[in-house]
């Protein structure tokens, strides 16, 4: 590790040999005073309603917790935490660990992009119990009343009426360290989601990488609106602080699109030192705060941006960098990583304080599965963002993806992976072995990630996804790759809200967009059809077989934001998007 890592801090991490949920009761005996979380409720209190909870507060929140649940649940019964960001998550999640119990993170019906997708999971997991919050709890009961069958008669809790008191009938439960220790469900970017099964030592190992490769230090402070019912939020933003011992501030993902300007004060206000993000979140902090609206601003002890769930674009890191530079914003804090849920998080990424690196590669090299770096003044460069060298102990390999043998340098490969932070596979599910059993090296412990990309100077290179390819005239095109390259047409055009898929005619196949606008932007719609049309076509000599012009939020995306493309394709082929069409003959407004 590097010696950022003092022995004190060294010494918490080797605690999570004994589980994660040890480590949050040792932190709260060593230090019950400390300060564990901070809480910003924009929710009842448009000004923000600030709640602290010590480390000894939040032992004794998730002791009365576990007491509750253990009155209603076995260990290794699920337990579905449908709550917003918030103390009563925290406390329902380690409340399940402290319980020997197998906590789901999920989002309660009202809050969720696309409700009906909380139905399925639910009855693939069956939970046993149901946390939520007494406001919540109407619409908690019709969802289970939907899906049916032993999941309709799961107990409810409602988690801002448990009291202190409940946690007396509480009993410690030591983990075995190879058992599962959550259920964390997919966002299902390309495929049903998935709950996978993260073990107490898959989580002992990414905290450990995290502290690793991000230079956490015992003065550090994590600032996050990211949700805790995603892997980035709940092993970023909630266990690795929880875990070694540092305080964080946690706001919700609705209050940042509200305002931004929310979640980039506290840096200035608690001297935040770490975050992560998804990248359209740059974009969102340039586009929606004016810059009258930046005085006051202090992003000086910012040390690690952490950069992921989504493609890294190499203009959004330039642009956040001019707007906030000003306010103590330096460079070398974007830190551009790559990862997934199957593996803890993240796989590889950059150190803290690093240069990112943006290389260009010529692009129909790389649709042929070829890297040929080359210039960035050339019309067919293709900029990428670097994702940094493996995380210690990760073993990242590209493979052909027509033999499953590892390519030669200097090709595009489907990326596999191994290391103590994969986890143990899909619950329940007979075809897991099918991602986390891949042969290579005459072992079959390999993960297989469905992400397309390739390493040139010791940086992972990401070029996109292999179900996510497009194959017009007989060449590959990565649907990224012509989503960049229409985002940059026109002003009206969303940054992040272009999806890019094929259609089948019967015949062959063809390409479509489809192009979220901007509300603001007014617009002559066809001749910015027509521009999309001639910069797919300069770029990629593609003639588009349509160009859908829609409203604002109608492509559908993952809870992390990414594009969810084939649901995407399947909603134009069955004629859903037609009302969120923007007519040809009006000008948005």
């Amino acid at each position: 590790m590097h010696d950022i890592v003092t022995p004190a801090l060294r010494d918490e991490i080797a605690s999570l040999n004994d589980g994660f949920a040890a480590a949050v009761r040792e932190r709260a005996r060593e230090r019950p005073d400390a300060l564990a979380m901070t809480f910003l409720d924009y929710e009842t209190d448009w000004a923000g309603r600030t709640t602290r909870l010590t480390r000894g507060e939040l032992d004794a929140r998730a002791t009365a917790m576990a007491g509750q649940l253990r009155k209603l649940a076995r260990p290794g019964d699920r337990v579905a935490i449908l709550c917003p960001n918030g103390p009563e998550y925290v406390a329902a999640f380690l409340g399940c660990l402290y319980a020997g119990l197998l906590p789901v993170p999920l989002l309660p019906p009202e809050l969720q992009r696309r409700a009906e997708r909380l139905a399925p999971t639910l009855a693939d997991c069956t939970p046993a119990v149901v946390v939520t919050l007494a406001r919540h709890k109407e619409s908690v009961d019709e969802v289970l009343a939907a899906v049916g069958g032993s999941t309709s008669a799961a107990h409810i809790v409602l988690a801002d009426q448990v009291g202190d008191g409940q946690g007396d009938v509480w009993i410690p439960v030591e983990p075995d360290l190879s058992a599962t220790a959550y259920l964390q469900y997919t966002s299902g970017s390309t495929r049903k989601p998935g709950g996978v099964e993260v073990t107490h030592r898959n989580i002992a190992v990414a905290v450990a990488q995290h502290v690793d490769r991000q230079q956490v230090d015992e003065h550090a402070t994590i600032v996050s609106w990211l949700p805790f019912f995603h892997d980035m939020g709940l092993v970023f933003a909630l266990i690795m602080p929880l875990a070694v011992g540092i305080p964080a501030v946690q706001m919700t993902p609705y209050a940042f699109i509200q305002q931004p300007l929310r979640w980039l004060r506290q840096f200035g206000e608690h001297r935040g030192t770490h975050t992560m993000i998804p990248n359209f979140c740059l974009d969102v902090c340039v586009d929606a705060v004016p810059e009258p609206d930046r005085a006051g601003l202090d992003l000086s002890s910012v040390r690690y941006f952490g950069n992921a769930s989504e493609p890294v674009r190499a203009q959004s890191l330039e642009r956040f960098t001019e707007a906030y530079a000003p306010h103590g914003f330096r460079h070398t804090v974007h830190s551009p990583c790559w990862g997934l849920a199957e593996a803890t998080l993240i796989v590889t990424g950059i150190s803290a304080e690093a240069e990112p690196v943006v290389g260009s590669f010529d692009r129909e090299a790389l649709s042929a599965g070829r890297v040929e770096p080359c210039v960035d003044t050339n019309p067919a460069a293709r900029q990428l963002v670097g994702c940094g060298p493996e995380f210690q102990g990760q073993d990242v390999r590209v493979v052909d993806p027509g033999t499953g043998r590892e390519a030669p340098a200097g090709e595009v490969g489907e990326l596999l992976v191994r290391g103590g932070n994969v986890c143990r596979g899909y619950w329940r599910r007979e075809d897991s072995g099918d991602t986390f059993g891949r042969r290579l090296d005459g072992t079959a412990d390999w993960m297989s990630t469905g992400d397309l990309g390739f390493f040139h100077d010791g940086e992972l290179f990401i070029a996109g996804r292999a179900k996510d390819v497009l194959i017009v005239d007989g060449r590959n095109h990565h649907a990224i790759d012509i989503e960049v390259t229409v985002e940059q047409v026109a002003p009206a055009v969303r940054r992040g809200h272009v999806a890019a898929f094929p259609v089948e005619t019967g015949e062959r196949e063809l390409a479509v967009v489809v192009v979220e606008l901007r509300p603001e932007a007014t617009v002559d719609l066809e001749e910015l059809r027509t521009a999309i049309r001639g910069a797919v076509a300069d770029a990629h000599d593609i003639d588009l077989h349509d160009v859908a012009l829609v409203t604002r939020g109608t492509i559908p995306k993952t809870s992390s934001g990414k594009l969810r493309r084939r649901i995407c394709r399947d909603m134009y082929s069955d004629g859903e998007l037609a009302a969120q069409i923007v007519a040809a003959d009006r000008t948005t407004s």
